[in-house]
């Protein structure tokens, strides 16, 4: 046999490396846990089981600032960057603050709601002063809504300072060294950790407390008379097995996730965790597909064999690693309204459970952004004004929206004043805290007429929402909340201004007549005015029925995609809407996909006939 070269020795020698000592040697600093030992090892240590690179080299991308992915029974590390960095964590802190109140209170004890606790920043849980719950019910509004007002009254019932100092007391205890609390809930920036120390924390609870993590895998929880539904991203993928996310300005997304991993012939429970993420959707999946594409979960026998054949050159060439995306995935949809006979209906039908109304649409959650149109507000404040049919939603339909995949609302249509400035001013507080984009309106003028962007393999969707329909009294200002309105005269340098921020303009308008199954002309007149100012596509709502489609000058109109949750039973056409869905290319052309939606006698969309897809070069 020809002696190697000194190249071929160079390579060989390198690829040892990485295989025996675990170093992906990646673009992202990412490593492997340390491996067993190698073939001069005890029989007994070739055969430990270990988690090692099968294609050495392999890289993954992320936006996290640190990450970690690890085994939850044996504590081993698979990938790693930045583990010990310490950074704000936001809502993760909602999982020690379960611990503490779990094993400072019975589930039974009673636990008053105070003014002080409902002051607290955020509105999910919709808690009102002098409520009283069981201490153990409380769980659920803090794990599946992530609500600071259940972390207040928790944390009260002890004494809010005792309550922190004993968070802290619990990370000592739990060697969690880099780990700081500051509040029960995580709005405060003080509230620290590290990738590492996070992972170790859910370690103890998938072994000590697993009953925490289970609360955070249901859909809903419904405790006197409060309905609770999970905002959770994660909920419905394969595998979940639990988890807490966050998110501030300061932390970005931050998550814990637990998932049941396939490796090769076993399945084991990873805990990954996410800090500084821009996109925790994403990177979880990046991580999950890295997990299942390059690493191996086996004996140090097997390892060494697999080193062996790649001696011998006959184990092929690892598979290339999936390219990133060159478009963007869009669905988009009509009305959602979610008051009256939906109220009823949900209430006879799921046990209040608004998120039921959701469980078959998966459609909204594999796209990259899901938009629709709430057609009023979601909140349970303010006064109704009087209006012939006047909308306000259960507050909680929030967090069902953003479980269900919702991604963006436009909040520009004639029933958003339906209860005063104070229940629109509610409701967009509460997506905020629920991480869904509004557009269409805003606190100022200035937050209305600003884009709602996402950033999806390094392109940059804007969405932008006008209402044809008034009302007129809810006019943004430069200081006071309210919509944007088609009949504005700056009309042309808000779409121009928009469009120059983004790679692709959507806007969005509540025009056109009732029932009409083709658009108008002043429908075409503003469709046109937004496409000739930069929009990439045009999407409209109010007739409650399905309209026509145009191609033009470059981009696409849908006139009306009609209703996708709304209580008109009185015909077909309104029991039905559309569910657009549309690649944006980084090229500039598109495709769309005319998916109908169809409603059950209960209002829920049940049946969802999928179109073909249509290439548009525009």
């Amino acid at each position: 046999m020809k002696a190697p070269s000194f190249f071929r020795f160079l390579f060989l020698g390198t690829l040892f490396a990485a295989i025996f000592l675990g170093s992906l040697a990646l673009r992202e600093g990412v490593r492997t846990a340390p491996l067993a030992a190698n073939s001069s090892g005890s029989i007994l240590e070739n055969q430990k089981k270990i988690y090692y690179s099968k294609n050495p080299g392999a890289q993954l991308r992320t936006s996290a600032r640190a990450y970690l992915a690890g085994d939850l029974g044996t504590g081993e590390i698979i990938l790693t960057k930045n583990e010990k960095e310490i950074l704000p964590i936001a809502s993760i802190s909602k999982l020690m603050a379960a611990l503490v109140a779990s094993e400072l209170y019975k589930p039974d004890d009673a636990i008053k709601v105070s003014k002080e606790a409902v002051a607290t920043e955020g509105k999910n849980g919709s808690l009102h002063a002098g409520e009283e719950f069981k201490s153990g019910d409380l769980l659920y509004p803090l794990l599946l809504e992530s609500s600071n007002d259940a972390a207040a009254a928790l944390a009260e019932r002890f004494s809010a300072e005792l309550f922190l100092s004993k968070m802290n007391e619990r990370a000592r205890e739990l060697l969690l060294l880099s780990t700081t609390y500051r509040d029960s809930s995580g709005l405060s920036p003080g509230n620290q950790s590290s990738a590492s120390d996070l992972f170790r924390l859910t370690t103890y609870l998938k072994e000590k407390r697993p009953e925490l993590l289970a609360i955070t895998t249901e859909r809903s929880a419904t405790r006197g008379g409060h309905f609770w539904a999970s905002n959770n991203q994660f909920l419905t993928w394969a595998g979940y097995l639990g988890g807490k996310s966050g998110y501030t300005g300061p932390a970005r997304q931050t998550v814990v996730s637990l998932f049941s991993v396939p490796f090769a012939e076993e399945s084991r429970e990873i805990g990954i965790v996410l800090l500084g993420s821009a996109d925790r959707k994403k990177d979880v999946e990046s991580i999950l597909g890295y997990l299942k594409r390059n690493i191996t979960y086996g004996t140090a026998a097997e390892r060494d064999a697999l080193f062996a054949k790649v001696e011998e050159k006959v184990v092929p060439p690892p598979p290339p690693e999936p390219k990133e995306p060159d478009f963007v995935t869009l669905v988009l949809g009509g009305d959602i309204m979610l008051d009256r006979g939906i109220r009823s209906s949900v209430a006879k039908n799921f046990g209040g459970d608004y998120s039921e109304l959701f469980s078959k649409l998966e459609i909204l959650k594999n796209a990259d952004i899901a938009f629709a149109n709430l057609e009023g507000v979601a909140s349970d404040r303010g006064t109704d004004i009087g209006n012939l049919y006047s909308f306000r939603m259960d507050p909680s339909v929030v967090p069902a929206l953003r479980g269900a995949g919702i991604t963006i609302l436009s909040v520009a249509n004639n029933h958003v004043g339906d209860f005063g400035r104070e229940a629109y001013e509610d409701t967009l507080s509460r997506l905020t805290e629920n991480e869904i984009l509004a557009t269409g309106g805003g606190m100022t003028r200035e937050e209305a007429e600003r884009p709602a962007i996402v950033e999806k393999y390094g392109m940059r969707i804007g969405f932008l929402g006008f209402s044809d329909k008034g009302p007129g009294g809810m006019a943004a200002s430069s200081n006071r909340s309210g919509i944007l309105l088609a009949s504005d005269p700056r009309f042309d340098d808000i779409v121009a201004n928009a469009a120059r921020q983004v790679d692709a303009l959507v806007v969005s308008f509540h025009f056109g007549e009732e029932y009409q199954d083709k658009h108008n002309g002043r429908q075409e007149v503003l469709a046109h005015r937004a496409i000739d100012n930069g929009a990439k596509l045009v999407v409209g709502h109010h007739p409650h029925v399905m309209q026509d489609f145009e191609v033009y000058n470059g981009g696409y109109i849908a006139y009306s995609l009609g209703n996708l949750i709304f209580d008109q039973r009185f015909s077909e056409r309104t029991m039905q809407g559309l569910l657009l869905g549309v690649k944006l290319y980084k090229d500039g052309s598109m495709s769309v996909q005319k998916n109908i939606v169809k409603l059950s006698p209960a209002f829920q969309p049940d049946k969802i006939i999928l179109g073909k897809e249509e290439k548009n070069d525009l």
